[in-house]
């Protein structure tokens, strides 16, 4: 005996054109639609959005960090850190993401610092 459906052709199609309807809106919407769906058809919001992704509709979330701001790999902040110090830096990416974001903002506050000290010494020198 075949295992039944656990969904429909009808259920399928009203949960795909429900999505889609939303899906060039926000996260926290397209987020909503989901909930709703589960609600509405007695499924966990984990069903829908598998649902979803087997019909090759769902958007997937952007990833984001503990903090909420948007996850960044380690290997573009050794990136920005070899940019930003002037300096490349092989073994970068073997430094935790936090303190590669403190040295990159290190970094960035000197750069202002040194551009501010490089026209004071400018002025001085043009005075003498």
């Amino acid at each position: 005996m075949a295992k039944p459906a656990n969904y429909t052709e009808e259920m399928t199609s009203a949960i795909v054109d429900a999505y889609i309807a939303v899906a060039s809106d926000t996260e926290a919407v397209r987020n909503a639609t989901v909930k709703t769906l589960a609600a509405r058809y007695g499924k966990s919001v984990r069903s829908i959005r598998a649902k979803l992704s087997r019909e090759n509709v769902y958007v997937a979330m952007k990833p984001v960090s503990k903090d909420g701001t948007p996850a960044v790999r380690k290997d573009t902040l050794a990136g920005i850190l070899s940019v930003v110090s002037g300096v490349t830096l092989v073994s970068a990416e073997k430094l935790n993401k936090s303190d590669l974001k403190a040295l990159i903002g290190a970094f960035e506050g000197l750069r202002e610092q040194v551009e501010e000290l490089s026209f004071e010494l400018a002025v001085e020198t043009s005075d003498q």
